[in-house]
Protein backbone atom coordinates (compact mmCIF):
# COMPACT_ATOMS: atom_id res chain seq x y z
CA UNK A 1 0.00 0.00 0.00
CA UNK A 2 1.29 3.47 -0.88
CA UNK A 3 2.45 5.55 2.05
CA UNK A 4 1.42 9.19 2.06
CA UNK A 5 3.99 10.07 4.74
CA UNK A 6 7.58 10.82 3.80
CA UNK A 7 10.36 8.95 5.50
CA UNK A 8 11.64 10.67 8.64
CA UNK A 9 14.56 13.08 8.29
CA UNK A 10 16.15 15.02 11.11
CA UNK A 11 17.09 18.67 10.64
CA UNK A 12 20.62 17.87 9.50
CA UNK A 13 19.23 15.38 7.00
CA UNK A 14 16.85 18.03 5.66
CA UNK A 15 19.72 20.48 5.31
CA UNK A 16 21.89 17.94 3.50
CA UNK A 17 19.05 17.21 1.08
CA UNK A 18 17.81 20.75 0.46
CA UNK A 19 20.95 22.78 1.15
CA UNK A 20 21.06 24.40 -2.29
CA UNK A 21 17.77 26.22 -1.75
CA UNK A 22 18.56 27.00 1.87
CA UNK A 23 21.98 28.42 1.07
CA UNK A 24 20.65 30.38 -1.89
CA UNK A 25 18.37 32.32 0.43
CA UNK A 26 20.71 32.77 3.38
CA UNK A 27 23.84 33.59 1.39
CA UNK A 28 22.14 36.37 -0.57
CA UNK A 29 22.05 39.84 0.97
CA UNK A 30 19.46 40.98 -1.56
CA UNK A 31 17.09 38.03 -1.01
CA UNK A 32 17.23 38.53 2.75
CA UNK A 33 16.71 42.28 2.45
CA UNK A 34 13.65 41.75 0.27
CA UNK A 35 12.16 39.21 2.67
CA UNK A 36 12.83 41.36 5.74
CA UNK A 37 11.53 44.56 4.14
CA UNK A 38 8.33 42.91 2.95
CA UNK A 39 7.87 41.54 6.45
CA UNK A 40 7.51 45.18 7.49
CA UNK A 41 4.92 45.91 4.80
CA UNK A 42 4.11 45.70 1.08
CA UNK A 43 6.46 47.57 -1.23
CA UNK A 44 6.67 48.72 -4.83
CA UNK A 45 9.66 47.92 -7.02
CA UNK A 46 10.95 51.45 -6.46
CA UNK A 47 10.73 51.00 -2.69
CA UNK A 48 12.52 47.65 -2.86
CA UNK A 49 15.29 49.27 -4.93
CA UNK A 50 15.63 51.90 -2.23
CA UNK A 51 15.79 49.33 0.57
CA UNK A 52 18.42 47.24 -1.22
CA UNK A 53 20.28 50.22 -2.69
CA UNK A 54 20.45 48.60 -6.12
CA UNK A 55 18.99 48.77 -9.63
CA UNK A 56 15.99 47.10 -11.22
CA UNK A 57 18.32 45.05 -13.41
CA UNK A 58 20.01 43.62 -10.34
CA UNK A 59 16.97 43.17 -8.13
CA UNK A 60 14.45 41.73 -10.61
CA UNK A 61 16.09 38.29 -10.87
CA UNK A 62 15.96 38.03 -7.07
CA UNK A 63 12.30 38.99 -7.09
CA UNK A 64 11.58 36.41 -9.80
CA UNK A 65 13.26 33.70 -7.72
CA UNK A 66 11.16 34.57 -4.65
CA UNK A 67 8.04 34.45 -6.82
CA UNK A 68 9.06 31.03 -8.16
CA UNK A 69 9.37 29.57 -4.68
CA UNK A 70 6.04 31.23 -3.74
CA UNK A 71 7.46 33.48 -1.01
CA UNK A 72 6.24 36.72 -2.61
CA UNK A 73 3.62 37.80 -5.13
CA UNK A 74 2.84 40.91 -7.13
CA UNK A 75 -0.60 42.44 -6.76
CA UNK A 76 -2.08 45.96 -6.82
CA UNK A 77 1.16 47.50 -8.05
CA UNK A 78 3.17 46.19 -5.08
CA UNK A 79 4.97 43.09 -3.85
CA UNK A 80 3.54 41.15 -0.93
CA UNK A 81 4.61 38.17 1.15
CA UNK A 82 2.61 35.02 0.61
CA UNK A 83 1.55 33.08 3.74
CA UNK A 84 4.60 30.85 3.25
CA UNK A 85 6.81 33.88 2.77
CA UNK A 86 5.42 35.51 5.88
CA UNK A 87 6.47 32.49 7.95
CA UNK A 88 9.98 32.51 6.48
CA UNK A 89 10.34 36.29 6.88
CA UNK A 90 9.23 36.10 10.50
CA UNK A 91 11.77 33.37 11.26
CA UNK A 92 14.54 35.30 9.53
CA UNK A 93 13.72 38.37 11.62
CA UNK A 94 13.64 36.27 14.80
CA UNK A 95 17.10 34.91 14.04
CA UNK A 96 18.52 38.36 13.30
CA UNK A 97 17.06 39.90 16.46
CA UNK A 98 18.28 37.02 18.63
CA UNK A 99 21.80 37.05 17.19
CA UNK A 100 21.93 40.84 17.63
CA UNK A 101 20.75 40.56 21.25
CA UNK A 102 23.44 38.02 22.16
CA UNK A 103 26.20 39.83 20.27
CA UNK A 104 25.31 43.19 21.82
CA UNK A 105 25.85 42.06 25.43
CA UNK A 106 27.81 38.76 25.30
CA UNK A 107 29.09 39.00 28.88
CA UNK A 108 25.58 39.29 30.32
CA UNK A 109 24.26 36.24 28.48
CA UNK A 110 27.33 34.03 28.92
CA UNK A 111 27.60 34.63 32.67
CA UNK A 112 23.95 34.00 33.55
CA UNK A 113 21.74 30.93 33.78
CA UNK A 114 19.73 31.41 30.61
CA UNK A 115 18.40 27.84 30.78
CA UNK A 116 16.15 29.01 33.62
CA UNK A 117 13.71 30.35 31.04
CA UNK A 118 10.92 28.02 29.89
CA UNK A 119 11.51 26.84 26.30
CA UNK A 120 8.86 29.05 24.59
CA UNK A 121 10.36 32.20 26.12
CA UNK A 122 13.91 31.16 25.36
CA UNK A 123 12.83 30.63 21.76
CA UNK A 124 11.39 34.16 21.64
CA UNK A 125 14.28 35.81 23.51
CA UNK A 126 14.99 37.91 20.41
CA UNK A 127 11.97 40.01 21.39
CA UNK A 128 14.32 41.69 23.88
CA UNK A 129 16.66 42.91 21.15
CA UNK A 130 15.82 46.58 21.71
CA UNK A 131 17.21 46.74 25.24
CA UNK A 132 20.16 47.86 27.32
CA UNK A 133 22.01 46.69 30.43
CA UNK A 134 22.04 48.61 33.72
CA UNK A 135 24.94 47.65 35.99
CA UNK A 136 26.24 48.68 39.37
CA UNK A 137 29.64 50.37 39.44
CA UNK A 138 31.96 51.62 42.17
CA UNK A 139 30.78 55.13 41.35
CA UNK A 140 27.12 54.15 41.69
CA UNK A 141 26.38 50.92 43.54
CA UNK A 142 22.66 51.75 43.61
CA UNK A 143 22.14 52.14 39.84
CA UNK A 144 20.00 48.98 39.47
CA UNK A 145 17.83 49.90 42.46
CA UNK A 146 17.47 53.47 41.21
CA UNK A 147 16.36 52.13 37.82
CA UNK A 148 13.73 50.02 39.64
CA UNK A 149 12.41 53.10 41.41
CA UNK A 150 12.34 55.08 38.17
CA UNK A 151 10.33 52.47 36.31
CA UNK A 152 7.77 52.28 39.12
CA UNK A 153 7.32 56.03 39.33
CA UNK A 154 4.95 56.40 36.38
CA UNK A 155 3.71 52.79 36.21
CA UNK A 156 -0.02 52.20 36.06
CA UNK A 157 0.33 48.40 36.33
CA UNK A 158 3.13 46.34 37.91
CA UNK A 159 3.86 42.64 37.48
CA UNK A 160 6.80 41.08 39.32
CA UNK A 161 8.53 37.69 39.36
CA UNK A 162 10.99 37.64 42.23
CA UNK A 163 13.56 35.18 43.58
CA UNK A 164 14.67 37.73 46.20
CA UNK A 165 13.10 40.46 48.32
CA UNK A 166 14.48 43.44 50.19
CA UNK A 167 12.81 46.01 52.40
CA UNK A 168 13.50 48.77 49.89
CA UNK A 169 11.84 46.80 47.07
CA UNK A 170 8.89 45.95 49.31
CA UNK A 171 8.44 49.57 50.43
CA UNK A 172 8.47 50.82 46.82
CA UNK A 173 5.80 48.32 45.79
CA UNK A 174 3.65 48.99 48.86
CA UNK A 175 3.72 52.72 48.11
CA UNK A 176 2.35 52.05 44.61
CA UNK A 177 -0.39 49.77 45.97
CA UNK A 178 -1.48 52.51 48.37
CA UNK A 179 -1.72 54.90 45.43
CA UNK A 180 -4.16 52.53 43.71
CA UNK A 181 -1.75 50.93 41.23
CA UNK A 182 -2.47 47.21 40.60
CA UNK A 183 0.49 45.09 41.73
CA UNK A 184 0.83 41.33 41.25
CA UNK A 185 3.83 39.25 42.28
CA UNK A 186 5.01 35.68 41.76
CA UNK A 187 7.55 34.49 44.32
CA UNK A 188 9.20 31.18 45.15
CA UNK A 189 8.44 29.21 48.33
CA UNK A 190 11.55 30.53 50.08
CA UNK A 191 10.48 34.15 49.58
CA UNK A 192 6.90 33.27 50.55
CA UNK A 193 8.21 32.03 53.91
CA UNK A 194 10.14 35.25 54.40
CA UNK A 195 7.01 37.30 53.65
CA UNK A 196 5.31 35.54 56.58
CA UNK A 197 7.97 36.88 58.94
CA UNK A 198 9.03 40.34 60.08
CA UNK A 199 9.89 42.83 58.75
CA UNK A 200 7.77 41.78 55.76
CA UNK A 201 4.73 40.42 57.63
CA UNK A 202 3.61 43.80 58.93
CA UNK A 203 4.13 45.31 55.48
CA UNK A 204 1.97 42.62 53.87
CA UNK A 205 -0.76 43.15 56.47
CA UNK A 206 -0.78 46.88 55.67
CA UNK A 207 -2.03 46.21 52.16
CA UNK A 208 -3.71 42.81 52.57
CA UNK A 209 -7.18 44.38 52.19
CA UNK A 210 -6.36 46.00 48.85
CA UNK A 211 -8.00 43.92 46.12
CA UNK A 212 -5.58 45.17 43.47
CA UNK A 213 -2.63 43.56 45.28
CA UNK A 214 -1.99 39.83 44.81
CA UNK A 215 0.89 37.48 45.56
CA UNK A 216 1.30 34.01 44.03
CA UNK A 217 3.70 31.22 45.01
CA UNK A 218 5.40 29.27 42.22
CA UNK A 219 5.69 25.48 42.58
CA UNK A 220 9.34 25.48 41.54
CA UNK A 221 12.55 27.44 42.16
CA UNK A 222 12.77 30.75 40.34
CA UNK A 223 16.10 31.63 38.78
CA UNK A 224 14.89 34.85 37.17
CA UNK A 225 13.77 38.31 38.17
CA UNK A 226 11.19 40.29 36.22
CA UNK A 227 9.41 43.58 36.67
CA UNK A 228 7.16 44.60 33.81
CA UNK A 229 4.92 47.64 33.84
CA UNK A 230 2.82 49.27 31.16
CA UNK A 231 5.95 51.27 30.21
CA UNK A 232 9.12 49.36 31.07
CA UNK A 233 10.60 45.88 31.46
CA UNK A 234 13.43 44.93 33.80
CA UNK A 235 14.79 41.38 33.51
CA UNK A 236 17.54 39.60 35.42
CA UNK A 237 18.95 36.12 35.89
CA UNK A 238 20.93 34.00 38.31
CA UNK A 239 24.66 33.64 37.81
CA UNK A 240 26.04 30.51 36.17
CA UNK A 241 28.66 29.87 38.82
CA UNK A 242 26.52 29.77 41.98
CA UNK A 243 22.88 30.04 40.79
CA UNK A 244 22.37 33.07 43.02
CA UNK A 245 20.30 35.93 41.66
CA UNK A 246 22.57 38.64 40.27
CA UNK A 247 21.35 41.95 41.68
CA UNK A 248 24.22 43.86 40.07
CA UNK A 249 22.81 44.03 36.53
CA UNK A 250 19.45 44.02 34.77
CA UNK A 251 18.32 44.16 31.18
CA UNK A 252 16.00 47.14 30.61
CA UNK A 253 13.64 47.84 27.71
CA UNK A 254 10.69 50.07 26.84
CA UNK A 255 10.04 48.38 23.48
CA UNK A 256 6.55 46.98 22.87
CA UNK A 257 7.91 43.56 21.83
CA UNK A 258 9.87 43.28 25.06
CA UNK A 259 6.89 44.38 27.18
CA UNK A 260 4.68 41.78 25.51
CA UNK A 261 7.35 39.11 26.10
CA UNK A 262 7.53 40.07 29.76
CA UNK A 263 3.75 39.97 30.19
CA UNK A 264 3.61 36.50 28.63
CA UNK A 265 6.36 35.30 30.96
CA UNK A 266 4.57 36.71 34.00
CA UNK A 267 1.28 35.10 32.94
CA UNK A 268 3.05 31.75 32.46
CA UNK A 269 4.27 31.70 36.05
CA UNK A 270 1.09 33.19 37.49
CA UNK A 271 -1.04 30.51 35.83
CA UNK A 272 0.94 27.66 37.42
CA UNK A 273 1.20 29.29 40.86
CA UNK A 274 -1.01 29.24 43.94
CA UNK A 275 -2.39 32.16 45.90
CA UNK A 276 -0.17 33.30 48.75
CA UNK A 277 -1.57 32.98 52.28
CA UNK A 278 -0.22 34.34 55.55
CA UNK A 279 -0.66 30.96 57.25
Amino acid sequence: MMSYIEGYMDTLGIFNTYQDGIQKLFRSRLLLQIMISLGEGDKTLTEIRGVTDTTSQTILPKIRYLEEVHYIRYDDDAYHLTPQGNVISSQIQDHIRTAYLFCKNPKFWSSHYLEALPAPFLRDIGDLYHSGIVETFNTNILSVLECFYDMLEHAERIHVISSFMSQSHADALIAKVKKGVPVEMVVNTEIAEELRKEPFLSKIKEIAAYTHFRVYVAPMPLFIGLTVTDLTLSFGLCRNDDFKYDMSCDLISTDSLALAWGERLFSYYKDISEDFTLI
